[in-house]
């Protein structure tokens, strides 16, 4: 932290230079052609979309012909492309608060004529954006831990394009900054982010630290987002039988639940014991049930995006980033997958360090603060 700011200027343009040259090659030809241009033309290139971006316009294809249709899927007939990629039922099995929004940036993308990709893109770069500014607000380090070592999260935002998942970040990271500042709307914000993408379900035992009308507030846009849509959409469970039935069986499930389950109490314990304050709490709140999906779904990826929202601690965020270091300096003999239990046990190790430490005394000015930012 005692480095010059010229020190840190270099080294965080250093990797955003890295980011941007790991990102280059990932850009669809169908959305740009480097050939045109001098400098790129030897830049080889993905001939089309990834997987997520055509699922994804699909959908908000159908929803902006007829939002009725939006998990029935019946009145708009998918591309022969479309089709060969993804079925009409895995085409974006997601809750309706991520595809209306979703559908809102497909529609903006068209009119101003950047399509569906060019408005995920603008996503990810704005959350890069904030995270570089709670970054340098924070440990200005932890930006270039995660980020020097970008090529997987290249593909996932540039050429594969989570933008579900990039949509709920965004949220999450503007909850980040508004307790940061110490402002109202994080509890909302959050309740948004779970009923998007449900990642972040461990956030909702807030509700008990929070203000009888926040906590209602709370709870009314979880059942506006999660519930309510079982009485006006057809077919809207199917996303949660679809998820369910997609990898995994019963056995992992249990598995899973044996190893989030428990790292959820200790998390609970260590807010308690160590005064976590809200940034705390809103970064911590998306690991249990992340860790339980990448379990059950052995995929490591719903595990490695929640864990880029920055950790003003550091040690959150350096456990993303050493999981992610193995498989880049040795990808021969380290699978990526292999991240998922690197990440795990490293979370793990935290979390039991964090409850071996002297408990933090209470302060009920602080704690009344850190409840109720907006009596400041």
């Amino acid at each position: 932290m005692r480095v010059a700011p010229t020190g840190r200027a270099s080294v965080i343009g250093v990797t955003l230079l890295i980011v941007l040259a790991v990102s280059l090659p990932k850009v669809p030809r169908t959305f740009i052609d480097y050939a045109s241009v001098p400098l790129l033309s030897r830049v080889s290139q993905p001939e089309t979309f990834g997987t997520d971006t055509i699922a994804d316009t699909y959908e908000s294809k159908v929803i902006l012909n007829d939002v009725r249709d939006m998990y029935t899927k019946q009145q708009l007939a998918q591309t022969p492309f479309e089709a060969q990629t993804w079925s009409k039922e895995a085409s974006a099995p997601y809750p309706p608060a991520v595809l209306l929004a979703e559908a809102g940036l497909y529609a903006i993308g068209e009119r101003i004529g950047i399509g569906l990709y060019g408005m995920v893109l603008v996503l990810a770069l704005a959350f890069l954006g904030m995270s570089l500014w709670y970054c340098l607000q924070t440990r200005w380090y932890l930006f270039p831990l995660l980020y020097l070592n970008f090529s997987y999260f290249s593909g996932r935002f540039v050429y594969v394009q989570d933008g579900s998942y990039l949509v709920m970040l965004c949220v999450v990271m503007a909850a980040l900054l508004l307790a940061r500042a110490r402002k109202p709307g994080s509890h909302a914000l959050m309740a948004l982010a779970i009923a998007m993408k449900v990642s972040p379900l461990f956030y909702a035992m807030e509700v008990f630290r929070m203000r009888r009308r926040d906590a209602a507030f709370f709870i009314l846009i979880l059942a506006a987002g999660l519930v309510l849509p079982y009485f006006i959409w057809d077919n809207y469970l199917y996303i949660f039988t679809f998820n369910d039935g997609l990898k995994g069986r019963w056995y992992s499930s249990l598995v899973a639940a044996a190893i989030a389950v428990p790292f959820a109490v200790a998390v609970w314990c260590v807010e308690q014991r160590q005064r976590f304050d809200l940034e705390d709490r809103i970064g911590w709140g998306l690991v249990p049930f992340a860790l339980f999906l990448a379990f059950k779904m052995n995929v490591a990826r719903h595990l490695l995006i929640v864990l880029l929202v920055p950790d003003k601690r550091g040690l959150r965020t350096a456990a993303a980033a050493a999981a992610l270091l193995m498989p880049a300096i040795a990808p021969g003999l380290v699978r990526l997958n292999s991240a998922l239990p690197i990440a795990a046990v490293l979370l793990v190790g935290i979390v039991v360090w964090y409850l071996r430490q002297q408990p933090v005394p209470d302060d009920p000015e602080h704690q009344r603060h850190q409840r109720h930012p907006q009596h400041q």
